[in-house]
């Protein structure tokens, strides 16, 4: 793909994967076709195919923005946070979980679920390349907790897999957005993490809340 610098092309750009990250959580990649993007975005198929040179390509660039924009408001919200104890490593995994509530709270209003997990669902058992890119997104995730993780275990001494536990927390942050949005009722993932608080403190010591 092309290097894009030039302004007016970088606002184009952001407009179609805009457009796409939208359609494609509230449709689905299948369902979501190209004229509708383009159509969204107010962009020719001229303009498309500029930076972009299938809608597939487009998907990824879809998922990259989204796990950048992720970042990037995580970090901005736990900026915001008091701070942590540096001597409790169990702390800074509370804290990016709070700021994940935090970032769920403020996407409630969103039409449409998690597009990791609703491209996960349709795509990893139909399409590879969207498969291998969707995991890298969940190990992305995974791997942010994990050095906390292996501080908090050097210090207690326990043996503990980390990387399973990483993906386990992974697993219960999507699925506590997943039933949140199911049941309507936000004190759901409230729960959920709590007890996920409390299943870390029994695994690698004791943290306060």
């Amino acid at each position: 793909m092309r290097t894009i610098k030039q302004p007016r092309a970088l606002a184009t750009r952001e407009g179609i994967l805009a457009e796409a990250a939208r359609l494609f959580a509230l449709k689905g990649y299948h369902d979501t076709k190209l004229e509708e993007v383009l159509s969204g975005a107010r962009v020719t198929t001229g303009a498309f195919f500029h930076h972009f040179r299938s809608k597939e390509e487009l998907g990824f660039a879809v998922l990259d923005r989204h796990m950048e924009k992720r970042r990037e408001e995580l970090e901005q919200i736990e900026q915001a946070m008091p701070p942590t104890r540096e001597e409790d490593p169990l702390q800074h995994v509370f804290r990016r979980l709070d700021a994940i509530q935090e970032m769920v709270q403020r996407r409630a209003h969103r039409k449409g679920g998690c597009i990791i997990g609703n491209l996960s669902t349709t795509l990893s058992d139909t399409h590879d390349g969207f498969r291998r890119r969707l995991a890298r997104c969940f190990e992305e995730m995974a791997l942010e907790f994990k050095p906390h993780l292996d501080a908090a275990a050097r210090q207690t001494g326990r043996r503990v897999d980390t990387v399973a536990l990483a993906r386990y927390i992974v697993a219960i942050i999507e699925g506590s957005i997943m039933l949140t949005r199911t049941q309507q009722d936000r004190r759901l993932m409230n729960c959920h993490f709590d007890y996920l608080k409390e299943h870390l403190r029994r695994t690698l010591g004791t943290a306060s809340a």
